[in-house]
Protein backbone atom coordinates (compact mmCIF):
# COMPACT_ATOMS: atom_id res chain seq x y z
CA UNK A 1 0.00 0.00 0.00
CA UNK A 2 1.43 3.34 -1.05
CA UNK A 3 2.03 6.34 1.15
CA UNK A 4 1.93 9.31 -1.20
CA UNK A 5 2.36 13.01 -0.56
CA UNK A 6 0.01 15.03 -2.80
CA UNK A 7 2.73 17.57 -3.62
CA UNK A 8 4.98 14.72 -4.72
CA UNK A 9 2.15 13.15 -6.66
CA UNK A 10 2.10 16.19 -8.94
CA UNK A 11 5.86 15.94 -9.42
CA UNK A 12 5.62 12.23 -10.17
CA UNK A 13 2.93 12.83 -12.78
CA UNK A 14 5.11 15.46 -14.44
CA UNK A 15 8.04 13.02 -14.47
CA UNK A 16 5.93 10.27 -15.99
CA UNK A 17 4.64 12.68 -18.62
CA UNK A 18 8.17 13.83 -19.40
CA UNK A 19 9.50 10.30 -19.80
CA UNK A 20 6.54 9.15 -21.85
CA UNK A 21 6.67 12.25 -24.01
CA UNK A 22 9.93 11.15 -25.60
CA UNK A 23 7.83 9.09 -28.03
CA UNK A 24 4.91 10.48 -30.01
CA UNK A 25 1.65 8.74 -29.17
CA UNK A 26 -0.98 7.56 -31.58
CA UNK A 27 -4.30 9.27 -30.93
CA UNK A 28 -7.25 6.90 -30.99
CA UNK A 29 -10.24 8.61 -32.57
CA UNK A 30 -13.77 7.63 -31.54
CA UNK A 31 -16.99 9.12 -32.91
CA UNK A 32 -19.27 9.99 -29.98
CA UNK A 33 -22.18 11.44 -31.97
CA UNK A 34 -22.46 13.07 -35.39
CA UNK A 35 -19.86 15.82 -35.52
CA UNK A 36 -18.27 15.14 -32.11
CA UNK A 37 -15.12 13.01 -31.77
CA UNK A 38 -12.98 11.92 -28.85
CA UNK A 39 -9.22 11.73 -29.41
CA UNK A 40 -7.34 9.80 -26.73
CA UNK A 41 -3.59 9.38 -26.17
CA UNK A 42 -1.78 7.51 -23.42
CA UNK A 43 -0.35 10.02 -20.98
CA UNK A 44 1.82 7.42 -19.25
CA UNK A 45 -0.69 5.22 -17.46
CA UNK A 46 -3.83 7.27 -17.86
CA UNK A 47 -5.73 8.74 -20.84
CA UNK A 48 -5.31 12.30 -22.06
CA UNK A 49 -8.34 13.42 -24.03
CA UNK A 50 -9.16 15.95 -26.70
CA UNK A 51 -12.73 16.50 -27.92
CA UNK A 52 -13.28 17.75 -31.47
CA UNK A 53 -16.38 19.35 -32.97
CA UNK A 54 -16.20 18.92 -36.75
CA UNK A 55 -18.64 20.46 -39.24
CA UNK A 56 -19.37 23.17 -41.74
CA UNK A 57 -17.78 25.84 -39.55
CA UNK A 58 -14.56 23.84 -39.29
CA UNK A 59 -12.93 22.29 -36.23
CA UNK A 60 -13.20 23.29 -32.59
CA UNK A 61 -11.29 21.34 -29.95
CA UNK A 62 -11.61 21.13 -26.20
CA UNK A 63 -8.10 20.83 -24.73
CA UNK A 64 -5.03 20.08 -26.82
CA UNK A 65 -3.08 17.42 -24.93
CA UNK A 66 0.54 17.52 -23.89
CA UNK A 67 3.11 19.85 -25.39
CA UNK A 68 5.32 17.01 -26.54
CA UNK A 69 2.40 15.28 -28.27
CA UNK A 70 1.33 18.32 -30.27
CA UNK A 71 2.62 17.02 -33.61
CA UNK A 72 0.72 13.76 -33.11
CA UNK A 73 -2.45 15.71 -32.36
CA UNK A 74 -1.99 17.84 -35.49
CA UNK A 75 -1.64 14.65 -37.56
CA UNK A 76 -4.77 13.17 -36.00
CA UNK A 77 -6.78 16.33 -36.73
CA UNK A 78 -5.81 16.11 -40.42
CA UNK A 79 -8.02 13.04 -40.76
CA UNK A 80 -11.10 15.31 -40.58
CA UNK A 81 -10.00 17.20 -43.73
CA UNK A 82 -11.12 20.52 -42.26
CA UNK A 83 -7.77 22.15 -41.59
CA UNK A 84 -6.43 23.08 -38.20
CA UNK A 85 -8.85 24.12 -35.43
CA UNK A 86 -10.47 27.53 -35.62
CA UNK A 87 -11.17 27.49 -31.88
CA UNK A 88 -9.39 25.88 -28.92
CA UNK A 89 -11.06 25.75 -25.52
CA UNK A 90 -8.74 24.96 -22.59
CA UNK A 91 -10.56 23.54 -19.57
CA UNK A 92 -7.96 24.52 -16.96
CA UNK A 93 -4.32 25.43 -16.41
CA UNK A 94 -2.56 22.06 -16.28
CA UNK A 95 -0.07 21.64 -19.08
CA UNK A 96 -1.39 18.33 -20.43
CA UNK A 97 -4.62 20.16 -21.30
CA UNK A 98 -3.08 23.03 -23.26
CA UNK A 99 0.45 22.02 -24.26
CA UNK A 100 -0.70 21.12 -27.77
CA UNK A 101 -1.70 24.75 -28.37
CA UNK A 102 1.91 25.35 -29.39
CA UNK A 103 1.94 22.82 -32.23
CA UNK A 104 -1.38 24.02 -33.61
CA UNK A 105 -0.01 27.55 -33.90
CA UNK A 106 -1.16 31.14 -33.57
CA UNK A 107 -4.20 30.92 -35.84
CA UNK A 108 -7.06 29.73 -33.61
CA UNK A 109 -9.13 31.72 -31.18
CA UNK A 110 -8.13 30.30 -27.78
CA UNK A 111 -10.64 30.47 -24.95
CA UNK A 112 -10.13 29.80 -21.25
CA UNK A 113 -10.80 31.09 -17.77
CA UNK A 114 -9.19 34.39 -16.82
CA UNK A 115 -7.29 32.64 -14.01
CA UNK A 116 -5.75 30.22 -16.49
CA UNK A 117 -4.15 32.99 -18.50
CA UNK A 118 -3.09 34.83 -15.35
CA UNK A 119 -1.33 31.73 -14.00
CA UNK A 120 0.86 31.56 -17.11
CA UNK A 121 1.49 35.31 -17.29
CA UNK A 122 1.88 36.23 -13.61
CA UNK A 123 1.63 33.00 -11.64
CA UNK A 124 3.76 29.93 -11.08
CA UNK A 125 3.32 28.59 -14.61
CA UNK A 126 5.22 31.53 -16.05
CA UNK A 127 8.16 29.15 -15.54
CA UNK A 128 6.72 26.86 -18.24
CA UNK A 129 7.71 29.45 -20.84
CA UNK A 130 4.53 29.07 -22.89
CA UNK A 131 4.40 31.81 -25.56
CA UNK A 132 1.74 34.44 -25.00
CA UNK A 133 0.49 33.84 -28.54
CA UNK A 134 -0.82 30.37 -27.64
CA UNK A 135 -2.46 31.33 -24.34
CA UNK A 136 -6.18 32.15 -24.22
CA UNK A 137 -6.88 35.40 -26.08
CA UNK A 138 -10.53 35.27 -25.03
CA UNK A 139 -11.12 34.88 -21.29
CA UNK A 140 -14.13 34.86 -18.99
CA UNK A 141 -14.87 34.45 -15.29
CA UNK A 142 -18.42 33.07 -15.11
CA UNK A 143 -19.88 31.75 -18.36
CA UNK A 144 -19.65 32.13 -22.11
CA UNK A 145 -21.84 30.83 -24.94
CA UNK A 146 -20.54 29.92 -28.39
CA UNK A 147 -22.44 28.98 -31.54
CA UNK A 148 -20.37 26.70 -33.75
CA UNK A 149 -21.15 23.84 -36.14
CA UNK A 150 -24.87 24.32 -35.67
CA UNK A 151 -25.09 24.09 -31.89
CA UNK A 152 -24.84 26.14 -28.76
CA UNK A 153 -21.76 25.39 -26.67
CA UNK A 154 -21.93 26.54 -23.06
CA UNK A 155 -18.72 27.23 -21.12
CA UNK A 156 -19.36 27.46 -17.39
CA UNK A 157 -16.75 28.11 -14.68
CA UNK A 158 -16.58 26.01 -11.51
CA UNK A 159 -13.34 27.17 -9.98
CA UNK A 160 -11.52 26.58 -6.72
CA UNK A 161 -11.85 22.83 -6.11
CA UNK A 162 -9.41 21.00 -8.39
CA UNK A 163 -7.89 24.24 -9.72
CA UNK A 164 -8.83 27.91 -9.83
CA UNK A 165 -9.48 27.88 -13.59
CA UNK A 166 -11.75 24.84 -14.11
CA UNK A 167 -14.60 25.07 -16.60
CA UNK A 168 -17.00 22.59 -18.15
CA UNK A 169 -17.78 22.62 -21.88
CA UNK A 170 -21.35 21.57 -22.70
CA UNK A 171 -22.31 20.73 -26.29
CA UNK A 172 -26.01 21.25 -25.70
CA UNK A 173 -27.40 19.69 -28.90
CA UNK A 174 -24.98 16.76 -28.87
CA UNK A 175 -25.50 16.19 -25.13
CA UNK A 176 -21.75 15.92 -24.51
CA UNK A 177 -20.19 17.61 -21.45
CA UNK A 178 -16.42 17.90 -21.14
CA UNK A 179 -15.90 17.89 -17.37
CA UNK A 180 -12.10 17.56 -17.50
CA UNK A 181 -10.79 17.42 -13.91
CA UNK A 182 -14.21 18.00 -12.32
CA UNK A 183 -15.06 14.35 -12.80
CA UNK A 184 -12.80 11.32 -12.59
CA UNK A 185 -15.49 8.63 -12.89
CA UNK A 186 -14.78 5.88 -10.31
CA UNK A 187 -11.34 7.20 -9.33
CA UNK A 188 -10.02 9.68 -6.78
CA UNK A 189 -9.21 13.00 -8.49
CA UNK A 190 -6.08 15.06 -8.02
CA UNK A 191 -6.07 18.49 -6.41
CA UNK A 192 -3.73 21.27 -7.51
CA UNK A 193 -1.36 21.90 -4.61
CA UNK A 194 -1.22 25.64 -5.20
CA UNK A 195 -4.65 26.70 -6.51
CA UNK A 196 -6.98 23.82 -5.61
CA UNK A 197 -8.95 23.22 -2.44
CA UNK A 198 -10.34 19.77 -1.74
CA UNK A 199 -12.73 21.23 0.84
CA UNK A 200 -14.65 22.79 -2.05
CA UNK A 201 -14.85 19.61 -4.13
CA UNK A 202 -18.16 18.13 -2.88
CA UNK A 203 -20.12 21.38 -3.13
CA UNK A 204 -18.59 22.22 -6.50
CA UNK A 205 -19.52 18.86 -8.01
CA UNK A 206 -23.02 19.16 -6.52
CA UNK A 207 -23.40 22.47 -8.39
CA UNK A 208 -22.30 20.89 -11.68
CA UNK A 209 -24.71 17.99 -11.22
CA UNK A 210 -27.46 20.46 -10.42
CA UNK A 211 -27.38 22.15 -13.85
CA UNK A 212 -26.97 19.11 -16.12
CA UNK A 213 -29.78 17.00 -17.60
CA UNK A 214 -29.88 13.25 -17.05
CA UNK A 215 -29.17 12.22 -20.65
CA UNK A 216 -25.72 13.78 -21.15
CA UNK A 217 -22.46 11.92 -21.68
CA UNK A 218 -19.69 13.16 -19.40
CA UNK A 219 -16.10 13.26 -20.67
CA UNK A 220 -13.50 13.41 -17.86
CA UNK A 221 -9.97 14.40 -18.78
CA UNK A 222 -8.20 11.30 -17.45
CA UNK A 223 -10.71 8.47 -17.04
CA UNK A 224 -13.49 6.67 -18.88
CA UNK A 225 -16.52 8.60 -20.04
CA UNK A 226 -19.50 8.22 -17.73
CA UNK A 227 -23.18 8.83 -17.12
CA UNK A 228 -24.92 11.14 -14.70
CA UNK A 229 -25.57 8.12 -12.47
CA UNK A 230 -21.83 7.49 -12.28
CA UNK A 231 -21.22 11.20 -11.71
CA UNK A 232 -23.51 11.11 -8.69
CA UNK A 233 -21.54 8.10 -7.45
CA UNK A 234 -18.38 10.19 -7.82
CA UNK A 235 -20.00 12.91 -5.72
CA UNK A 236 -21.15 10.30 -3.20
CA UNK A 237 -17.53 9.16 -2.85
CA UNK A 238 -16.43 12.72 -2.11
CA UNK A 239 -19.05 13.11 0.61
CA UNK A 240 -18.60 9.69 2.23
CA UNK A 241 -14.79 9.57 2.25
CA UNK A 242 -14.53 13.10 3.62
CA UNK A 243 -17.07 12.16 6.29
CA UNK A 244 -15.03 9.12 7.32
CA UNK A 245 -11.89 11.22 7.59
CA UNK A 246 -13.58 14.01 9.56
CA UNK A 247 -15.06 11.48 11.99
CA UNK A 248 -11.65 9.92 12.67
CA UNK A 249 -9.98 13.30 13.07
CA UNK A 250 -12.64 14.26 15.60
CA UNK A 251 -11.51 11.27 17.64
CA UNK A 252 -8.05 12.80 17.88
CA UNK A 253 -6.39 10.58 15.28
CA UNK A 254 -3.31 11.79 13.39
CA UNK A 255 -2.66 11.48 9.65
CA UNK A 256 -0.21 8.62 10.24
CA UNK A 257 -2.75 6.80 12.39
CA UNK A 258 -5.45 7.17 9.75
CA UNK A 259 -3.15 5.80 7.08
CA UNK A 260 -1.95 2.95 9.26
CA UNK A 261 -5.53 2.08 10.14
CA UNK A 262 -6.32 2.21 6.41
CA UNK A 263 -9.64 3.90 7.02
CA UNK A 264 -10.45 3.95 3.27
CA UNK A 265 -9.75 0.27 2.67
CA UNK A 266 -13.30 -0.15 1.33
CA UNK A 267 -12.50 2.39 -1.37
CA UNK A 268 -9.47 0.59 -2.82
CA UNK A 269 -11.09 0.20 -6.24
CA UNK A 270 -11.13 4.00 -6.58
CA UNK A 271 -7.34 4.21 -6.74
CA UNK A 272 -5.54 5.22 -9.92
CA UNK A 273 -2.81 7.88 -10.02
CA UNK A 274 -4.17 9.01 -6.62
CA UNK A 275 -4.11 6.21 -4.05
CA UNK A 276 -6.28 6.15 -0.94
CA UNK A 277 -3.50 7.31 1.39
CA UNK A 278 -2.88 10.36 -0.80
CA UNK A 279 -6.62 11.00 -0.74
CA UNK A 280 -6.61 10.87 3.07
CA UNK A 281 -3.64 13.23 3.14
CA UNK A 282 -5.34 15.74 0.84
CA UNK A 283 -8.29 15.92 3.23
CA UNK A 284 -6.36 15.96 6.50
CA UNK A 285 -4.06 18.77 5.43
CA UNK A 286 -6.94 20.83 4.06
CA UNK A 287 -9.07 20.33 7.18
CA UNK A 288 -6.23 21.17 9.52
CA UNK A 289 -4.90 24.09 7.45
CA UNK A 290 -7.75 25.70 5.51
CA UNK A 291 -6.66 27.93 2.65
CA UNK A 292 -6.98 31.68 2.85
CA UNK A 293 -7.48 33.94 -0.14
CA UNK A 294 -4.81 36.58 -0.72
CA UNK A 295 -5.21 39.71 -2.81
CA UNK A 296 -1.46 40.29 -3.01
CA UNK A 297 0.53 39.94 -6.20
CA UNK A 298 2.41 36.76 -7.04
CA UNK A 299 6.18 36.95 -6.96
CA UNK A 300 6.76 34.37 -9.69
CA UNK A 301 6.93 36.57 -12.80
CA UNK A 302 9.54 39.02 -11.51
CA UNK A 303 11.63 36.11 -10.21
CA UNK A 304 11.34 34.19 -13.48
CA UNK A 305 12.38 37.12 -15.67
CA UNK A 306 15.24 38.00 -13.35
CA UNK A 307 16.54 34.43 -13.64
CA UNK A 308 16.31 34.63 -17.43
CA UNK A 309 18.04 38.01 -17.60
CA UNK A 310 20.49 37.97 -14.70
CA UNK A 311 20.66 34.50 -13.18
CA UNK A 312 19.44 32.77 -10.03
CA UNK A 313 21.66 34.68 -7.59
CA UNK A 314 20.13 37.98 -8.68
CA UNK A 315 16.69 36.42 -8.49
CA UNK A 316 17.30 35.29 -4.90
CA UNK A 317 18.43 38.81 -4.01
CA UNK A 318 15.20 40.14 -5.53
CA UNK A 319 13.19 37.45 -3.69
CA UNK A 320 14.66 38.54 -0.35
CA UNK A 321 14.21 42.24 -1.11
CA UNK A 322 10.56 41.83 -2.08
CA UNK A 323 9.92 39.70 0.98
CA UNK A 324 11.62 42.18 3.30
CA UNK A 325 10.61 45.51 1.80
CA UNK A 326 7.45 44.81 -0.21
CA UNK A 327 5.73 42.02 1.69
CA UNK A 328 2.63 44.22 1.82
CA UNK A 329 2.40 43.94 -1.97
CA UNK A 330 3.62 40.41 -2.73
CA UNK A 331 2.37 37.09 -1.41
CA UNK A 332 4.92 34.88 0.33
CA UNK A 333 4.29 31.57 2.07
CA UNK A 334 6.40 28.65 3.24
CA UNK A 335 6.08 26.96 -0.15
CA UNK A 336 6.93 29.91 -2.41
CA UNK A 337 10.64 29.14 -2.83
CA UNK A 338 9.81 25.43 -3.00
CA UNK A 339 7.39 25.97 -5.88
CA UNK A 340 9.99 28.03 -7.75
CA UNK A 341 12.66 25.40 -7.23
CA UNK A 342 10.42 22.59 -8.39
CA UNK A 343 9.35 24.43 -11.54
CA UNK A 344 12.98 25.22 -12.33
CA UNK A 345 13.81 21.53 -12.00
CA UNK A 346 10.90 20.65 -14.27
CA UNK A 347 12.21 22.90 -17.05
CA UNK A 348 15.76 21.57 -16.67
CA UNK A 349 17.39 24.49 -14.84
CA UNK A 350 18.79 22.19 -12.19
CA UNK A 351 21.51 24.45 -10.78
CA UNK A 352 18.98 27.24 -10.31
CA UNK A 353 16.51 24.78 -8.83
CA UNK A 354 19.02 23.68 -6.19
CA UNK A 355 19.50 27.29 -5.05
CA UNK A 356 15.78 27.93 -4.55
CA UNK A 357 15.11 24.57 -2.92
CA UNK A 358 17.93 25.25 -0.47
CA UNK A 359 16.49 28.73 0.11
CA UNK A 360 13.19 27.14 1.16
CA UNK A 361 14.99 24.75 3.50
CA UNK A 362 16.97 27.62 5.03
CA UNK A 363 13.87 29.81 5.49
CA UNK A 364 11.58 27.13 6.94
CA UNK A 365 13.83 24.27 8.11
CA UNK A 366 11.20 22.25 9.97
CA UNK A 367 8.31 22.72 7.56
CA UNK A 368 6.62 20.33 5.19
CA UNK A 369 7.82 22.58 2.36
CA UNK A 370 11.43 21.99 3.47
CA UNK A 371 10.87 18.23 3.49
CA UNK A 372 9.40 18.31 -0.01
CA UNK A 373 12.33 20.49 -1.10
CA UNK A 374 14.68 17.78 0.18
CA UNK A 375 12.79 15.23 -1.91
CA UNK A 376 13.07 17.47 -4.98
CA UNK A 377 16.78 18.02 -4.32
CA UNK A 378 17.18 14.26 -4.17
CA UNK A 379 15.47 13.94 -7.55
CA UNK A 380 17.71 16.61 -9.09
CA UNK A 381 20.85 14.92 -7.80
CA UNK A 382 19.53 11.49 -8.75
CA UNK A 383 18.85 12.57 -12.33
CA UNK A 384 22.30 14.21 -12.52
CA UNK A 385 23.94 10.98 -11.39
CA UNK A 386 25.14 12.42 -8.07
CA UNK A 387 23.88 9.54 -5.93
CA UNK A 388 25.72 10.58 -2.75
CA UNK A 389 24.01 13.98 -2.60
CA UNK A 390 20.74 12.33 -3.57
CA UNK A 391 21.15 9.95 -0.65
CA UNK A 392 21.71 12.83 1.79
CA UNK A 393 18.61 14.68 0.63
CA UNK A 394 16.40 11.61 0.54
CA UNK A 395 17.41 10.66 4.08
CA UNK A 396 16.48 14.13 5.33
CA UNK A 397 13.12 13.80 3.60
CA UNK A 398 12.51 10.41 5.23
CA UNK A 399 12.79 11.94 8.69
CA UNK A 400 9.35 13.45 8.02
CA UNK A 401 7.91 10.85 5.63
CA UNK A 402 9.63 7.55 6.50
CA UNK A 403 7.40 5.31 4.38
CA UNK A 404 7.83 6.76 0.91
CA UNK A 405 8.42 3.68 -1.21
CA UNK A 406 10.09 5.47 -4.12
CA UNK A 407 12.69 7.04 -1.84
CA UNK A 408 13.28 3.81 0.08
CA UNK A 409 13.83 1.90 -3.17
CA UNK A 410 16.26 4.51 -4.45
CA UNK A 411 18.27 4.38 -1.24
CA UNK A 412 18.47 0.60 -1.60
CA UNK A 413 19.71 1.01 -5.15
CA UNK A 414 22.37 3.50 -4.03
CA UNK A 415 23.58 1.10 -1.36
CA UNK A 416 23.80 -1.75 -3.90
CA UNK A 417 26.04 0.34 -6.16
CA UNK A 418 28.68 0.77 -3.46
Amino acid sequence: MKHCNPFLLAASLLLVQSLFSQEQPVYKITKLVNGIYELVADGGGYPVKVIASVGDDGVLIVDSGEKEHGDALAEALKTFNKGMPRIIINTHSHIEHLGGNIAIGKGPMIIGHKNLRDRYVNGLYVFNGIPDSVLPNVTFTDSLNLFFNGEEIRLIAFTGAHDNSDIIVWFTNSKIVCTAALCNNHHFPSVDGETGDILKYPETIAKVIGILPEDVRLVPGHSDDCTMKEYREFHDMLVKTSGIIRTELAKGKSLDELQEKDILADWKTWESYVDRNAWVQYWVKAIQNPKTVSTKKKVYAPIYYTIIQSGADSAITLFNNLKTIHSDQYEFEERTAMWIGRRLAYIGKNDDAVKFLNLCIKEHPNSEAAAISQYSLGDVYWNNGNKNLAKESYKKYLKRYPKNKIVLERLKEIEKEK
